[in-house]
């Protein structure tokens, strides 16, 4: 079983946009885990800030974004990741959210944790604060140090 397959239990396959893709194939570094809602408006406000970050650094610096998210009705959650140009846990999977947010201690959103894909170590739980004091990700990857 590979640190991913551990890392994202019950999933086989990620949403990449209308498309599926199988989570054995991700071969980055490090995975960030982004806890969103559509309904929620500091959400909302840092999503588009996520994606320039995603955009502009996801391949130099090695990085995947899953969307992990907190919406209720499936078509909330489909409008909203349409925005998105990451990979995403599938709606139905909630059981894997539960699990996800659970294992992590996360409480309130957006939370944006970051992680090492083969061993599954957290890197910060900080992830958001991070994104927005690094925008250029000079000091990806980053810890819970200041």
């Amino acid at each position: 079983m590979s640190a991913l397959t551990k890392l994202i239990p019950n999933t086989e396959n990620l949403l990449k946009q209308a498309a599926t893709m199988p989570l054995s194939s991700i071969s980055s570094k490090y995975i960030l885990l982004y806890f969103s809602a559509s309904w929620c408006p500091p959400c909302r406000g840092f999503t588009p800030i996520l994606a320039d970050f995603y955009n502009k650094l996801h391949k130099e610096k090695n990085f995947e974004v899953v969307f992990v998210s907190w919406d209720e009705e499936e078509e909330d959650h489909t409008k909203y990741y349409e925005k998105m140009p990451w990979l995403a846990i599938p709606f139905e999977q909630s059981d894997t959210v539960k699990l996800l947010a659970n294992r992590y201690s996360v409480e309130s959103i957006p939370t944006l944790i970051a992680i090492e894909a083969e061993t599954g170590n957290v890197i910060t739980t900080s992830g958001v604060s991070k994104v927005r004091e690094d925008p250029e990700g000079k000091n990806f990857p980053w810890t819970n140090k200041k």
